[in-house]
């Protein structure tokens, strides 16, 4: 190793200095951004506990070849890499039960915006332990003007130990009335960010975090944080949170083992903290199932109801398989009925779009999201107990299909029209 490049090497890695992000850190000292610094004598080192990742973003989707990780003498023993063009959905291109350290020169193929080491098994007590993550491939990068790294879709749990809940809850706080505007966009950096979103009409926005670094609020909209999992739940999120607004979203996808991960009683343990704030508080978000009896999210609102715990509205998430119009409109419509017919409390939808994940993720034109995204806003300003609602998401890869409404150069996607036409 040279100052953290292969002996060898022709190539810069395509992860120097890119934004990264971590599921955790040891301590302030030993932050994602070590791994990706180019220098072999600074590191990233999680909490110690599984499983915990590594997250680098390349800036646009770029052919990779290899990765490169210089493992610190914590290494882990089972890991997978991932990629993703969108920070949310992960495919494996690697994966070993039987990791030995050192420094380990990975092969693969494929195209993609974002690698992640995945660690689901640490060789110590201790956490896992990086010297340098590095992603070689087609196509250098140049660093991002902005100085640290912002969240995207997986978005980043902040550092820190979750403090101990406290048992007793605070007083409940009056039943939330239906915000202003209900139209709104998950956002995460992309060129021309602010721009874009203020051309969107979005009357609220959020980022999968308590921050919005570099995303400039218009006037006419309204950020809303959010406690990612449960290493976001720490004094210093909670009081960003605070500071935002009157409302707070909670635990992203804790059904999910790559999203936040959590169990139930994990989540009701944390859930007085993140009362405490006195912010009309959102249910975690699960990715399904909400309207099922004995689902995580049905497990965890009978227990905050048994708890005194205070949940004000209820956060959803849906994706739909079926690019038919009428027939996906009418499949959201009744998953947030029977989710309300359950619960009776005001709904936030805060991610959906059309993508079928049966067999990895496949797309509709751009004219079929478009006609989804005119119909179902109109269908969603029509239903009472749905109080906002968030189309995933406001950034689009050029020449590619997907969700996103507006391309890097600030033009608006066909799905990017309708919603600027809709409320």
């Amino acid at each position: 190793m040279i100052n953290g490049t292969p002996a060898g090497a022709a190539e810069l890695p395509l992860s120097q200095h890119r934004p990264a992000l971590a599921s955790s850190a040891e301590n302030g000292g030993l932050p994602a951004t070590n791994a990706v610094d180019g220098k072999a004598n600074t590191r990233w080192s999680s909490k110690f506990s599984d499983p915990q990742w590594l997250q680098v973003d390349l800036g646009k989707t770029t052919k990779i070849k290899k990765v490169v990780i210089n493992w610190e003498r914590s290494y882990a023993r089972a890991f997978k890499i991932q990629t993703s063009n969108n920070g949310l959905r992960w495919n494996n291109v690697y994966s070993t039960t039987a990791g030995r350290g050192g420094e380990q020169t990975i092969q693969v193929s494929g195209n993609a915006r974002y690698v992640r080491l995945y660690a689901t098994k640490r060789s110590t007590q201790y956490g896992v332990s990086v010297w340098e993550f590095q992603v070689f491939g087609k196509g250098g990068t140049t660093p991002l003007p902005t100085a640290s790294p912002q969240p995207t879709p997986t978005r980043t749990q902040p550092t820190g130990s979750p403090q101990q809940p406290t048992p007793t809850p605070t007083k409940p706080v009056d039943p939330p009335a239906a915000p202003s505007g209900k139209k709104g966009v998950g956002v995460w950096q992309m060129p021309n960010v602010s721009t874009a979103l203020a051309k969107s009409g979005a009357h609220w926005y959020y980022t999968w975090s308590t921050n919005h670094n570099g995303i400039t609020t218009p006037k006419s909209s309204e950020f809303v944080p959010m406690i990612w999992g449960a290493n976001s739940v720490t004094d210093s999120n909670l009081a960003q949170a605070k500071s935002a607004g009157s409302y707070l979203l909670g635990f992203n996808e804790p059904d999910m083992a790559e999203q936040s991960n959590m169990t139930v009683d994990k989540a009701l343990s944390l859930w007085p903290k993140l009362m405490s704030t006195g912010q009309k508080l959102g249910s975690p978000a699960v990715a399904w199932g909400g309207d099922r009896a004995g689902g995580w999210l049905d497990k965890f609102m009978k227990g905050a109801e048994q708890k005194n715990y205070r949940v004000d509205f209820v956060t959803l998430h849906w994706y739909g398989g079926d690019f038919r119009t009428e027939a996906a409109v009418g499949q959201l419509k009744s998953y947030l009925q029977a989710v309300y017919d359950r619960y009776k409390k005001p709904i936030w939808l805060t991610e959906y779009a059309l993508i079928d994940f049966s067999q990895g993720a496949r797309f509709p034109s751009e004219a079929q999201q478009a006609a989804f995204v005119t119909a179902s806003t109109k269908m969603l300003e029509s239903l009472t107990f749905v109080h906002r609602f968030a189309w995933f998401g406001l950034p689009a890869e050029d020449g590619k299909q997907g969700t996103g409404l507006f391309r890097s150069n600030g033009d608006a996607t066909p799905a990017g029209r309708a919603f600027q036409e809709a409320r």
